[in-house]
Formats: structure tokens, sequence, C-alpha cells
């Protein structure tokens, strides 16, 4: 449990917290553990959520699916990060995304609407608390945004150098990895796979982008279509 609390202390809900008040938060928040096999579904489109998950282990996919099957890749969920959080705080609304696991994962399972009720924290702790998922929640309201970016793209071309192109400026380097295998990426860019596959296959040729598997470095000038 001890490294399971120095994760926590570094996630972006718990900064803030002192150390040894962390066992008395999590109490606060009637926290309980899960642990679920590759290819499990945690919670299907439909159904409510009613609390966050903290990931301790493993990587989570969240996707949309619409009424004949076809998949989308919202977003990967990896170790230390938080899902779920907008409906945990919601929970009258149902969930619009399924959540799998792509691995398997071990999940600390988080009750927000805790933080709410004032009488539950002392002042400070809450106070420190409804900060952090005030931070959390306009974090992914920009990642939304960005991916609305991606999307909005016309040609699988244009998708790919937008979310490369984001990936770079993300994390200040040419030369990255992203959180995707090819399935998943065109899964996430709403295209398909072997077009997408075919365009960055060009885009290698033409000196714009070098790859292997995850591993992605962007060079020279992207060339007209």
């Amino acid at each position: 449990m001890d490294d399971v609390i120095k994760m926590l202390l570094v996630s972006p809900l718990f900064q803030g917290i002192p150390e040894e008040k962390m066992m008395e938060v999590l109490r606060c928040l009637d926290a309980r553990w899960a642990d679920f096999e590759k290819g499990q579904q945690l919670f299907r489109q439909g159904t409510s959520l009613k609390a966050a998950g903290f990931l301790v282990e493993g990587s989570l996919s969240l996707e949309r699916e619409d009424f004949w099957g076809n998949r989308s890749i919202l977003a990967v969920v990896r170790q230390g990060e938080i899902f779920g959080e907008v409906y945990a705080c919601r929970q009258e609304k149902r969930l619009n995304i399924n959540i799998t696991a792509l691995e398997k994962a071990s999940v600390l399972f988080l009750n927000l609407e805790t933080i709410l009720e004032s009488q539950k924290f002392p002042e400070d702790i809450r106070t420190v608390l409804l900060g952090n998922l005030v931070g959390i929640l306009a974090d992914k309201t920009y990642y939304m945004s960005r991916k609305a970016e991606f999307l909005s793209a016309r040609t699988t071309r244009e998708k790919l150098m937008s979310y490369l192109s984001a990936q770079a400026q993300e994390t200040g380097k040419t030369e990255f990895q992203i959180p995707f295998n090819r399935q998943e990426m065109a899964d996430f860019l709403s295209v398909e796979r072997s077009a997408m596959c075919r365009e960055l296959g060009k885009m290698r040729r033409e000196g714009i982008v070098s790859f292997s598997k995850k591993q992605f470095c962007l060079k020279g000038k992207a060339k007209e279509e």
C-alpha cells in the first residue's frame, strides 16, 4: 500500500495533500480496490459510474461504439491517471463510452461526491481537493478540444499531421512515443487502418516522418497533398 500512496501523492488529484493525511482522505473517499483481466469491460455505455477510478496498474481504453459496432477510441488511460471523474461528479449522467482493460489492470475507485460534502473533510483538505479536481476537469476539456482539431481535418494525412504535430509540441521534442498501436491510432483518429498505414508509408518516403512501432520522429517539411 505504501507504493500506492506514493503514486497517489504525485497524481493531480492529491497534489498538496500531506502524506500522513492520505489514509484518512482515502477513507473519506470510500476508496475500494478492484482488479480486471485483459479485454474485460469495466463499464459499458448506458450504465452509471458511481466513482472515479485511479489506475494503479495496467492501461485502459475509453471507447465509443455506434449501433453497428464501429469503435472510436477517445483516450487511453495509463498508470497513475484518473478516469471517469466527470461521471462520478454527476452520477445521474449515464456513460456514453465503454471502458475496457487493454491489459491486466488494478483500479482504486474513489467516490468524488464526498468532496462536495463539506462535513466529511477538514476544510483545508477539501479546498485542496476541490481545486485539484477543477484542474483535472479543465485539462480533460483541453484534451477533448485538441482531439476535435484532429478529427476536423479533412484527409487522413491532415489528421496524422495534426496529431503528430500536437505530440511534438506537447513533449517539446521532434522524437516522441505515442500511446497507441496502429489499430488504436486509427480508431482514435477515426480513419481506416489500412489507409492510415499507407499514408504513413508515403510520409516516411517523402522524408516527413520516421517511425518504429510507437516511436515517431518528425523531420523535414510537410508537403501539400
